[in-house]
């Protein structure tokens, strides 16, 4: 029964001397991540923010500079032929 009560004795001394210390170290590392967190949060306000582009600008589509009066088909300025049908562009 003795050794019972030394064993609880030990355990409550732990709860009551141990628990705090532990919160105390865990609020204290929490601060300082926190801290830590906002010191580069605010470095980062004062840099300029940069985007990149999601398309690539050598696949977007150019639209046509004309269209071909009988078939409607787009066609560049240097073409001389129509794609579609053929047909010679005056």
């Amino acid at each position: 029964m003795m050794v019972g009560m030394f064993g609880l004795g030990w355990l409550i001394m732990l709860l009551v001397i141990g628990l705090p210390i532990l919160l105390v170290v865990l609020l204290v590392g929490g601060a300082a991540g926190f801290l830590q967190n906002q010191t580069h949060l605010s470095t980062m306000q004062n840099q300029v923010p940069v985007y990149h582009s999601a398309v690539n600008l050598s696949q977007v589509a150019v639209p046509p500079a004309r269209y071909y009066s009988h078939c409607g088909a787009g066609l560049q300025a240097d073409w001389t032929n129509c794609p579609q049908c053929g047909a010679p562009i005056q």
